[in-house]
């Protein structure tokens, strides 16, 4: 894997300018901080999620609502402005890397970087929030270092503005769901995977053996259990309301690994279920259980 290290160039200026009392004000328009106050602060810009920023910082997104005094339901605008917490308040931040940084050189492609560090290119693009702009030289890109941050690079961003699209497509509840005898709707466009209707705090299980690679809240999904199964396929539980298993546990079929939560903008017990295949998704109802 090829190696970068971020320069330092903006903090060492951003120590010397408050030394000397004067502003450091936004490279691209996102941080600043106050003269005379050592607080960072991030302007919001589009398609940006609390997850996102609080990985661009070395925070949790724990920290990041704490010291702004958001809720867990709480929507973040274009525009607004967020305290940054010290990065030395989340635990094991020095110690635990998640991801490192690539700078663009000239001839750089995202299919070539992405290859060069034994990613997929729809990894690489969703981990960065790309779109389909041509890469600049002199652009940094994260780079995930651990399989957990690689598996959960395949998912795309589900910001505020809620681009789930539903399809109207109906699925059979008879199948084995995490939840009894959903309604079972087709999601469509940039994330897939099925929106399954629920009881109010109802149990959710596992439809497939495998090991926990992560949970807890990611990108706008909520509370979040992902476990990957010896086939490699990929179950993502999103929307939980609370969550019973931990990182590395082994789930068997029928293990329950949270609860049922509400969705903040239809107001609805629910859940959402994707499969992945490697990063390619797949329908749920023809993904493999038991």
């Amino acid at each position: 894997m090829q190696k970068s290290f971020f320069s330092g160039r903006f903090i060492k200026f951003s120590v010397l300018a408050l030394t000397l009392g004067f502003a450091v004000f936004p490279f691209h328009g996102k941080v600043f901080a106050a003269s005379g106050d050592s607080e960072t602060v991030h302007v919001v810009t589009k398609g940006e999620t609390l997850y996102s920023i609080s990985r661009s910082y070395g925070v949790t997104v724990d920290q990041l609502r704490s010291a702004n005094g958001l809720s867990s339901s709480s929507v973040i605008k274009v525009g607004q402005k967020l305290s940054i917490p010290s990065a030395s308040m989340s635990s094991g931040s020095s110690s635990s890397k998640k991801y490192e940084l690539y700078t663009v050189k000239k001839g750089d492609t995202l299919y070539r970087i992405a290859v060069n560090n034994s990613i997929s290119v729809n990894q690489l693009k969703n981990y960065n929030h790309l779109d389909s702009s041509p890469l600049k030289v002199g652009q940094e890109l994260r780079i995930p270092l651990s399989a957990e941050e690689i598996e959960l690079a395949s998912l795309p961003d589900l910001t505020a503005n809620d681009p789930r699209t539903y399809s109207g497509r109906k699925g059979d509840p008879d199948l084995q769901w995490p939840v009894i005898k959903p309604d079972v709707t087709y999601l469509s466009g940039k994330v897939g995977g099925v929106h399954l209707s629920a009881q109010k705090n109802e149990p959710v299980t596992a439809i497939r053996e495998g090991t926990v690679m992560f949970t807890g809240e990611y990108r706008g999904y909520g509370q979040v259990v992902l476990v990957v199964a010896k086939s490699g396929h990929m179950y993502v539980y999103a929307g939980l309301g609370s969550i019973r298993v931990s990182k590395g546990d082994t789930v068997k079929f029928g293990t329950q690994i949270g609860n049922a939560g509400t969705d903040t903008i239809k107001g609805t017990s629910q859940i959402t279920l994707m499969v992945y295949k490697k990063t390619t998704p797949i329908d749920p109802a023809s993904a493999p259980r038991g």
